[in-house]
């Protein structure tokens, strides 16, 4: 067993092939680790990739503001795979995944492993099928429609290209490729789901026929390499039927359909762990149908797989703090969602009990206290040091001229007409200070918890 480090992470991963699975672990493209991916970055390897003789390019449409939709072929074998990714488009994890997995397939040294696989699969990638989205990181496409919603319909472009190119190419498997939230635990209290999987179902009943059994056969075949690399992140997504969704429809037309929802690690913020899981999993999808060995697994496997606990993580949670107000001292638990650029107090109340914080502090011996006001009245620049030392003063928000302020932090900045209670407040900007014996030991700004002392 090797070890292997990413961001502050240490995996333990244990493959047959060691040669192949040190470069498909290793073969992270440049420029991806981000957290938004655009049309710009994958052109470039979607032009390299088409260089080679096995692949083929082809532009299958436009999007509604006239984007390219562009599909990737690779191999000419009688099974058919298929895989789609970032029809949100903010949803960018495993786009990158595909990108790394193109490069892949695409190098000198893994000629051989390609020869071995393209007589018997054909393997079709749409890897950005909503990149109006993608260009402004919105779920939805330029119509302000959620193009996972329209396979019945099919009232966008987006949507008729991917349902026009699958019928055409009648996959047997579909790998719909998704990111889902930072705050699903896989299983109640569990870990963070950094990958969730899930066999869409093609009815209300939720039954199980050949191809969707055979579907979740796959996932639990491909749930032992997830857990070997990050043992317990792995959830299975809520299975209620979606009839407007593309993997529930394409699961009623008899493709097996594997979702893969990409979420957080820890001290991850860009998703470079799911990346890696995901490009791994391609490769081990593509050798297990070149080999047939997913056939051995059981679906009681797939069964075994935790669902997602949805709202099981917050970005912060302050645990047992106590509230000192004109109507009596009460305790209470604080939870803190960074929501963009204004995180809000998300909950309050009995809340350690079945959430987990990425951030968490026994607040027990602790105090709320909230901030005071720092009057604006000439230009100033916050950088971390000069920002702390206003903390450390007690200012936890700004008055004035706010245009005045240029913050050259990663720290949220505050007007204070639109904070502050003299209480935890549900909702409200989060902004305060935890006391002990009457002095400010730590400072809330947003899901920031700094420490003072």
């Amino acid at each position: 067993m090797r070890q292997y480090a990413l961001a502050t992470a240490l995996f333990a991963l244990t493959l047959s092939n060691t040669t192949l699975a040190k470069t498909i672990e290793d073969t992270a493209v440049a420029g991806l680790d981000k957290p938004a991916i655009y049309y710009a970055d994958i052109e470039p390897h979607l032009k390299s990739a088409a260089k080679h003789p096995s692949v083929t390019l082809k532009q299958i449409g436009t999007s509604f503001q006239g984007q390219a939709l562009n599909s990737l072929k690779i191999g000419n074998g009688p099974i058919k795979v298929m895989m789609w990714s970032q029809m949100h488009g903010d949803e960018n994890t495993a786009t990158a995944a595909l990108m790394d997995f193109l490069s892949f397939i695409t190098a000198d040294e893994n000629a051989q492993w390609l020869e071995k696989w393209q007589q018997k699969i054909t393997l079709l990638i749409i890897p950005m099928v909503n990149p109006d989205g993608a260009a402004v990181q919105t779920r939805h496409n330029a119509q302000g429609i959620d193009l996972n919603r329209d396979a019945k319909a099919l009232r966008t472009k987006e949507g008729q290209i991917l349902m026009t190119a699958a019928d055409a190419f009648k996959p047997d498997f579909g790998f719909n490729l998704h990111d889902q939230n930072a705050y699903y635990g896989a299983g109640k209290m569990g870990k963070q789901a950094t990958i969730s999987v899930l066999a869409p179902a093609y009815n209300e009943a939720r039954e199980v026929n050949k191809s969707r059994g055979e579907a979740m056969q796959f996932i639990a075949h491909l749930a032992k390499t997830v857990e070997t690399m990050i043992p317990g992140h792995l959830g299975k997504y809520n299975d209620s039927y979606s009839y407007r969704s593309f993997g529930d429809t394409f699961s009623e037309k008899g493709i097996r359909t594997i979702l893969i929802e990409s979420g957080a690690y820890p001290n991850d913020p860009n998703r470079q762990i799911a990346r890696k899981v995901n490009r791994i999993l391609y490769k081990k999808a593509i050798d297990s149908i070149t080999s047939g060995e997913w056939q051995s697994a059981k679906i009681t496997q797939y069964h075994a797989i935790p669902f997602n606990a949805k709202d099981n993580w917050v970005d912060l949670l302050i645990d047992d703090v106590t509230v000192k107000s004109e109507l009596g001292d009460y305790q209470i638990d604080i939870a803190i969602n960074n929501k963009g650029q204004s995180p809000i107090i998300k909950e309050l109340g009995d809340i350690s009990s079945i959430r987990q914080g990425y951030t968490s502090l026994d607040a027990s011996s602790l105090n709320f206290k909230v901030g005071n006001s720092f009057v604006l009245n000439e230009s100033i620049m916050l950088t971390e040091n000069k920002y702390k030392e206003l903390l450390k003063q007690g200012y936890s928000c700004f008055s004035g001229d706010i245009n005045m302020l240029e913050n050259a932090t990663n720290w949220p900045v505050y007007a204070c007409k639109s904070v502050f209670t003299s209480i935890p407040s549900l909702n409200a900007p989060a902004a305060f200070f935890l006391q002990a014996n009457g002095k400010n030991k730590y400072a809330v700004l947003g899901a920031e918890l700094i420490n003072l002392d």
